[in-house]
């Protein structure tokens, strides 16, 4: 059974543990994927913008679930929080990978290059960029069965899928096998999940904690600071991507449409019923407001008055719209054609500058929303918990 999720690290979980018949005490039905984010830790804040030698504009990089950059420890202490225990096995070697594959009780959990995935139809350049957590559903002969964010399992060939599990060498040929016990307690679960989203966004980091939208909202209009858009992008060389990212990352790529406050708010909703505290439901309907407020941010990102953008958002709508149903023929021809239009539009920007001024003063203000939005949906949470 294959349950489609949002964000990779929990969504593969969900479906391992439904696999393995794992059913929630509260509803005798598989765990949801909100109540796995909730117990993992719930809610981080992430951006970065990197500037590597080999690729001549910065690339974005953007985060939303706590420590989203650290799937493996965090899908550990998610399961250990209800009660549960992992054993991941790794190695430098793809003869040993494979085998290690082989012997696993399936399903279970592994670690691949995303562009590396065959399914995926990524352009070349995305090799090694991004590591994908998947569950492997089952093997038949030479052919790989994976959940990945789609409806149903894909495909893969053997050889194909040791070559993604092999490409991001720090990853070595990670599987993680999971063992749950026959009782969890699930209150224990939600509310150390909640007291670790309340310490990790209560930090004061401008990098991975709330503080980061603050500081990326000013960036998007400062011309003196160096990481400052109006600096970076001067010449406009590479902001297409940039913009086309604020987008996808919040609206399409891991978030389930809005920054993964909206499904933090589900699990609030249920967790306000399981520990039997009312105050729980303000702090989801604060969640969901900072949701609404993330998709306003989106849609400032790529704006419907710009033809070109518009047609861009429409454009990577479809592509994940047929990525979810498994239709591998729309995708590969969509990620072409997204491709082509990051090649043009990053070489040759379509607005002139006041549209262009007027563009990133729309999200900054928006942003700097968002920010004030999610400090004050915090407190209502912490008040909650007290």
């Amino acid at each position: 059974m294959t349950i489609r999720g949002n964000l990779e690290p929990t969504s593969a979980l969900m479906n391992v543990l439904a696999g393995q018949g794992v059913t929630a005490p509260h509803t005798g039905k598989p765990f949801t994927e909100s109540m796995l984010l909730g117990i993992s830790g719930g809610l981080g804040a992430g951006y970065i913008l990197w500037e590597f030698k080999s690729e001549d504009t910065p690339s974005l990089v953007m985060g939303f679930s706590n420590r989203w950059n650290y799937s493996a420890p965090v899908l550990t202490t998610l399961v250990e929080r209800m009660g549960g225990s992992v054993e991941v096995k790794e190695t430098t070697g793809m003869k040993s990978a494979a085998q290690n594959l082989q012997n696993a009780k399936l399903p279970v959990l592994a670690w691949a290059d995303r562009a590396s995935l065959p399914y995926q139809h990524l352009p070349e350049w995305m090799l090694g960029c991004s590591v994908h957590c998947i569950c492997v559903e089952k093997i038949e002969d030479d052919t790989i069965y994976v959940s990945d964010l789609a409806e149903a399992p894909f495909k893969v060939g053997a050889s194909a899928f040791a070559k993604a599990r092999n490409t991001v060498p720090s990853d070595k040929n990670r599987i993680m096998s999971v063992k749950m016990p026959p009782q969890i307690d699930l209150k224990a679960a939600i509310t150390a999940g909640i007291a670790d989203c309340i310490e990790h966004l209560g930090r004061d980091s401008d990098s991975f904690s709330l503080p980061v939208w603050k500081k990326w909202a000013k960036t998007l209009t400062s011309t003196k600071d160096k990481k400052g858009w109006q600096v970076l992008y001067k010449d406009r060389k590479g902001l297409f991507s940039a913009l086309r990212y604020s987008y996808e990352g919040v609206a399409l790529d891991n978030t389930e449409g809005a920054g993964l406050r909206a499904m933090y708010a589900e699990f609030l909703d249920d967790a306000a019923v399981i520990l039997g505290n009312p105050k729980l439901n303000e702090a989801a309907a604060a969640y969901r407001h900072c949701a609404d407020l993330w998709r306003d941010f989106a849609e400032a990102s790529l704006p419907d008055r710009h033809a070109e953008l518009k047609a861009t958002k429409e454009l990577m709508c479809e592509r994940y719209a047929a990525y979810k149903r498994n239709d591998l023929a729309t995708l590969a021809k969509i990620s072409a054609d997204l491709e082509t239009q990051r090649q043009r539009y990053n070489a040759a920007w379509m607005l002139n500058d006041a549209d262009t001024n007027t563009l990133l003063e729309d999200m900054s203000a928006k942003l700097t929303a968002v920010y004030e939005a999610e400090v004050k949906a915090l407190d209502v949470l912490k008040a909650a918990m007290q």
